[in-house]
């Protein structure tokens, strides 16, 4: 009878126990307990315990073998481990931290996004019209749950717009991968998946007006439209990004300046402006206006004197610099300090390259009512050339020795009566295509004239550093050199493994 017992207890157990593993199988890949997963869970544990109490003689021996002594203290070293794992596993999905190793940093947001998401003051929507399949969908997944985890304002939702069509028709959506920015009625697309893209589009929807920057004409400045190597149409793109729009003026071609303009840029101009020009633009300046002037040599000073009156001089000289330059260009020099200001104080680390510059002098004494300071200057060793179209150039007694000024700003003190803000830059060639293609995502130049120009338009929010463009790497390898890697993975490793083991072998034997 007692033998009969046991037989049966041993069936139970093990029928309890496939109940119990399925059961758990279960909950483990579905993530959550359905009903009939519950019920074999109970079914199982009855089972396991009829099996007890059918034999609690035979339980309980076989608890008292070595084997069971050994294999319980295995279970709870496991069950410990498991507990300890998911505590730290809770903890940290609490209070984690990330570290962000890649070169472009391209798992951490940009100072701007931080900071356009901090300054956030109204709900925004963003809805992600993405198929389950689409090639973007984790990556932009990925961003969208950044933003959101560092704003409670900014919310999300994927749609698929192949079940969900409807919804997809009222947005007006056309195609798969579009991202929808809502803000109180207003809707900003977004068709990309970068952080420039999002963001971009973040701020548009976000802001109430559009600013307007005015590129002055007339004297053969850059041009914003040109896509040619000296032209400025990658920094019309930087600025329709940033959400502003972008016109020309020509002062001889009107009386009054239009009434939407909130900075005006006067880049590289070839001549010198005529008096009339030179009287609207000093009026524009008084009444509160925002210009920058950015002045390459090769000419007198194209303003003749005019911002003397805010403390600031332009030299007819080529700042020359053969220590702290790009490369050994001594004509380039290269800044990677600056004095502290809104404009500059995010720009800590970055380099900023001033090719052929001329230098900028602060005036002494300063103009009442006016704060002057540089914003970059060059090296100590630097020396300002007045004779730069000659052959050959070397410090004369009578030239200027650095530190010389590169870039400088000036303001209404707090006790002025003044409401301009000028930012002067010694180059024109500072953003222009070229170097802006050869140097994308490497210096601060194009960070540097976006500061400028978001502090000139007031919009002191957005000054930092703007998201960067990830640099495809690439490895090349020669023929040898890809026959040894897979040699070395394919049969060297394998083959000391085997070595290994084959000695380990004949030692125990």
């Amino acid at each position: 009878m007692q033998r009969e017992r046991a037989r049966y207890a041993r069936y139970l157990a093990l029928a309890g126990l496939a109940a119990v593993a399925i059961a758990l199988a279960a909950w483990l890949i579905l993530s959550k307990l359905a009903l009939w997963s519950e019920i074999l869970g109970a079914v199982g544990l009855v089972l396991l315990a009829g099996a007890i109490l059918l034999n609690p003689a035979g339980v309980k021996a076989a608890l008292g073998r070595r084997q069971a002594r050994y294999g319980g203290n295995a279970f709870l070293m496991s069950l410990a481990f498991v507990g300890i794992v998911g505590v730290l596993n809770y903890l940290g999905a609490r209070h984690y931290v990330r570290w962000d190793v890649t070169a472009e940093k391209q798992f951490s947001l940009s100072e701007q996004t931080l900071q356009l998401l901090r300054s956030l003051q109204e709900p925004v929507q963003v809805k992600l019209f993405f198929t389950p399949s689409h090639y973007n969908r984790q990556q932009a997944e990925d961003l969208i749950k950044e933003y959101a985890a560092r704003s409670a304002k900014l919310t999300y939702e994927f749609i698929d717009p192949d079940t969900q069509r409807r919804l997809a028709l009222d947005y007006g959506i056309g195609r798969d991968g579009t991202i929808v920015f809502e803000r109180n009625g207003r809707r900003e697309f977004c068709f990309g998946v970068q952080e420039q893209d999002l963001t971009s589009a973040l701020l548009k929807v976000t802001q109430d007006r559009t600013r307007t920057v005015y590129f002055l004409t007339g004297h053969q400045e850059r041009d914003p439209e040109n896509t040619d190597a000296q032209g400025y149409s990658q920094i019309k793109q930087a600025l329709t990004a940033e959400n502003y729009q972008v016109k020309t003026l020509n002062l001889a071609m009107t009386t009054t300046l239009p009434s939407d303009i909130d900075v005006l840029v006067i880049a590289g101009p070839k001549g010198t402006l005529a008096e009339e020009e030179l009287n609207r633009l000093a009026n524009y300046v008084e009444q509160g206006g925002k210009v920058l002037a950015l002045v390459e040599p090769g000419m007198p000073d194209p303003f003749a004197g005019l911002l003397r009156r805010y403390g600031l001089e332009l030299p007819d000289d080529l700042v020359l610099d053969p220590v702290r330059s790009f490369f050994g260009d001594i004509a380039t020099p290269l800044v990677d300090r600056y004095t502290f200001h809104q404009i500059t104080k995010d720009l800590t680390g970055l380099t900023t390259l001033f090719p052929m510059a001329r230098s900028i002098s602060i005036t002494h004494p300063l103009p009442e009512g006016w704060n002057v300071q540089f914003l970059a200057q060059s090296s100590s060793d630097s020396w300002a050339e007045t004779g730069y179209r000659e052959k050959q150039v070397r410090p004369d007694a009578h030239e200027a020795r650095g530190p010389l000024g590169l870039a400088a700003v000036a303001e209404p003190s707090q006790t002025g009566t003044g409401k301009g803000r000028l930012v002067v830059i010694g180059s024109a060639n500072f953003c222009s295509n070229d170097l802006l293609t050869q140097v994308r995502g490497s210096v601060g130049n194009l960070d540097l004239f976006m500061n400028a120009i978001n502090w000139l338009a007031e919009e002191e929010a957005l000054i930092s550093i703007r998201p960067k463009e990830m640099t495809t790497r690439q490895v090349t390898l020669t023929a040898a050199q890809a026959r040894t890697i897979i040699y070395t993975n394919i049969l060297f490793v394998p083959l000391v493994v085997l070595a290994v083991g084959v000695w380990v072998w004949w030692r125990r034997r």
